[in-house]
């Protein structure tokens, strides 16, 4: 009886050890996601404005509006979490992205969930240099942006689509793909912009654009997979904790049962004792 108190009371020692790490991760989350979300929120609409006004562009017959052989592998653009302990977040990304890719498609991995991930897969990646999408800047987006661009422009690859995950509400997050290049409608029905001149050319107007495109979307993307990622932990350290507590009320009464089972054995056996 005495080791099973002891058992008991060891389990209810590990058990609030970790507690306190799930209630201590809830609350850092939940520090960090007001930020996130004001930032998040800013970056919104210029993703929106962006999208709008390339996928008008695409009526002009260009490099950037035509579409490539298929045999051309794909860049997928894949932006996860920098932690786990945040539900599903990282997984729902990368099962998404698994269900899109073709074998021979390419990677570029943001965040350092990603770019672990795919470091251990045979799939080809870009670069391995942007490992947090926390700390990723507009500059740093701007680089990846310049990178793709340059890719796309020697015809190494035939598109490029960007996973990354959708902030819904506090306990709903989405993975979505946005298509990035060749650039096109959502509909798939370009405007038609005949009265719109390009100087020099709208090839070389585009070229010069097309960075500042990819590097905008990007970056609210990775502002709102960052705000999604908090959110997703926020959520699971709190089901984590509540779970912890449970745990801890359901051990505190088998070890107050245990107890009490104790010290009435010790009592039978001094009563028999003394009787003998």
């Amino acid at each position: 009886m005495g080791a099973n108190i002891k058992a008991i009371r060891a389990r209810i020692k590990s058990v609030e050890s970790t507690r306190h790490i799930t209630k201590a991760m809830e609350l850092v989350a939940s520090s960090k996601i007001k930020r996130a979300s004001a930032k998040m929120e800013q970056s919104r609409f210029y993703r929106s404005v962006m999208l709008d006004a390339f996928a008008d562009l695409s009526a002009a017959k260009t490099m950037y509006s035509q579409a490539r052989d298929a045999s051309l592998p794909v860049l997928y653009i894949i932006v996860a979490g920098d932690r786990g302990l945040a539900g599903g977040y990282n997984n729902n990304i990368f099962r998404s992205s698994a269900v899109m890719m073709r074998e021979h498609d390419v990677v570029l991995p943001i965040g350092k969930r990603a770019v672990d991930y795919y470091s251990n897969k045979k799939r080809s990646v870009v670069t391995k240099e942007f490992v947090s999408c926390e700390d990723m800047t507009s500059d740093e987006c701007s680089r990846a942006a310049y990178l793709i661009r340059d890719m796309y422009d020697r015809g190494e690859i035939g598109g490029v689509r960007l996973i990354s995950t959708e902030f819904v509400s506090m306990l709903t997050q989405n993975p979505r793909m946005t298509h990035l290049l060749p650039l096109q409608k959502e509909n798939g029905e370009a405007q038609a912009s005949a009265a719109v001149e390009y100087e020099p050319s709208a090839e070389a107007v585009l070229a010069a654009l097309i960075p500042e495109y990819i590097a905008g979307v990007l970056y609210s993307s990775v502002c709102e997979a960052f705000a999604s990622e908090l959110a997703a932990r926020r959520s699971a350290m709190d089901s984590a904790t509540k779970n912890a507590d449970e745990m801890l009320d359901h051990l505190s009464l088998k070890y107050n049962q245990a107890r009490q089972s104790a010290i009435t054995q010790e009592i039978t056996e001094i009563v028999a004792g003394a009787n003998a």
